[in-house]
Order: C-alpha cells, then structure tokens, then sequence
C-alpha cells in the first residue's frame, strides 16, 4: 500500500450469477475475468480487498494477493458484501467494484477522486461520487465512497430489512459523476455469454 493512499478496492466477487453460472471465472483472451477487473484496478497502487461468500478457486486466488473478506451477512445481496468489506478498509475512502465489470480500470478510480478532492475543496466532502449516465441510470457499484459514511448507512439499511445499495444512499451527500459517450464502454457489466463474447482482451 503506497503512504498516499486515500482509497481503498472493494471488489464484490459473491454474486450468485443466476444467469451465468461461474461468471467470474471464465476466461477473456486466456485470463479469468475476476483477475482481469482486479489486475485493471490495481495498477494504481491502490490498496484493494476482495469480498466473497466462497473461497476463490486456487487456480484464481493465486493470481490475487489482496486480502480475502467473506461476506457475514448472509443472503442480502451486495449491500451486505459491501458492508462486511468496509468493516476491514482503513481508508477514508473506499471504491465499491462489481466483479462483472470487465472494462473498469484505475482510471476510473482517479477521475471520482478527482472529483471527491474537487468537491471537498469548494464545498462538503460528499459522501458518495456515484457515476450516473446520460438516461439516468446510476453505477453504485462502481462509485467512490466515504468509508465511515458507507458502513455506518449500509448497516442501517440492513436493519430496516432493505437490501438494495441505492437504498443505502438515502440521506448521504451524493455527487454525480457522468459519464460520457467516450468512457460509458468501462462500465458495462456481462451478465450473458453473448455479454463475455463481446469484451476484448486488454
């Protein structure tokens, strides 16, 4: 972990993935899609934690050397592995990656810090810089997060008995970041084999 750090990767890798099974693991060119996201996000220098509900098989956890957090909220979806992980982040601020989302890459990452740093300077420091595209549609699972905010939200929403992430964000300070024509290709997420088809190796 490089001394500057201020995020740390929260990478969500416990989705049951109902409509491809074993989704993470298959391969794009000839490397797992779950090492590739990890592999793109990490080469800032960013500290990351993966979470999970299973261990990783060995032939993928052996290219992965961040820590390793099991979900221990149960079945309640990402807003659960979200919160589990962020209980282990010792950073301000936290980076929330779906594990299906085979173009996000580090750039990201510094674009809604930039943002974050950009905001606190004129203004509060929100809570949440959540991606949000051109018809609306929001990428919580792609959004830079105040660690404490989040954790502390995430918790509250589980005990109301709701589940969705965007739930969560109810009450914190969002700041949109939108994305354009040109980057929207970094946040598709594959959810079909037509979907993994479609991804170039990189």
């Amino acid at each position: 972990m490089k001394p500057e750090s201020t995020v740390t990767i929260v990478l969500l890798a416990g989705g049951k993935a109902t409509r491809l099974p074993g989704k993470l693991t298959r391969t794009i060119g000839d490397e797992p899609m779950i090492v590739r996201v990890y592999r793109r996000l990490t080469t800032g220098g960013r500290p990351c934690i993966v979470s999970v509900r299973e261990p990783l098989p060995a032939a993928v956890a052996q290219h992965i050397t961040a820590p390793i957090v099991e979900d221990t909220h149960g079945d309640v979806g990402p807003l659960g592995a979200l919160a589990s992980a962020a209980a282990h982040v010792r950073t301000p601020l936290l980076f929330a990656a779906a594990a299906d989302l085979p173009n996000v890459d580090a750039g990201v990452i510094d674009a809604l810090e930039e943002l974050y740093r950009l905001e606190a300077q004129h203004s509060v420091a929100p809570d949440v810089i959540l991606p949000r595209h051109p018809n609306g549609d929001v990428e919580p699972l792609a959004a830079l997060y105040d660690t404490a905010a989040l954790c502390a939200s995430a918790l509250r929403t589980l005990a109301q008995g709701r589940k969705k992430v965007t739930q969560a964000l109810e009450g914190l300070r969002v700041t949109y970041y939108d994305v354009s024509a040109g980057n929207a290709a970094k946040f598709v997420n594959v959810n079909t084999a037509d979907d993994l088809a479609g991804i170039q190796p990189a």
